[in-house]
């Protein structure tokens, strides 16, 4: 191989390498993303579980209308809650069902997170090789310019 072929190889696998690093990152936010999704989920399942468990009727007390609004609510609790089952679709259900559905959720949320962070590990070990190839044409082209 010449020179310049050794050149244009090397250029494309550090070309490579920075979409890979990019790709890492992409895949990183996500599961950031999912883990605070994941975390969102459980906090709410633990206060549905609360609510069932203490028998709680009435209600009083600052609901998030957004992140970081609150009102101030006085109310009773009834039999049913309305749930986000997807697509901003709403479907009015138990809390025993509502606790179902949020746990189907959190058990797919984990397997996302398992596959993200597989995804990560595998995409690292081959910027790890990429690096190393890279390193290593650039040593060779080193050796063979002192030689000239």
């Amino acid at each position: 191989m010449s020179e310049q072929q050794i050149e244009q190889v090397l250029r494309e696998k550090y070309a490579r390498y920075l979409n890979l690093q990019q790709t890492i990152q992409a895949y990183r936010l996500l599961h950031e993303t999912n883990r605070k999704r994941l975390e969102e989920l459980m906090v709410t399942i633990d206060a549905l579980e609360k609510i069932k468990n203490r028998s709680i009727k009435d209600l009083e007390g600052f609901i998030a209308l957004g992140p970081g609004v609150f009102i101030f609510v006085r109310g009773t609790i009834g039999k049913k809650i309305l749930v986000n089952v997807g697509a901003n679709v709403g479907v009015y259900m138990s809390i025993d069902d509502a606790i179902s559905e949020l746990r189907e959720r959190e058990k797919n949320l984990r397997g996302s997170l398992e596959k993200i962070a597989k995804t990560i590990d595998d995409l690292i070990k081959v910027a790890v090789e990429l690096e190393r190839e890279i390193v290593s044409l650039q040593n060779y082209l080193r050796e063979k310019k002192k030689t000239m």
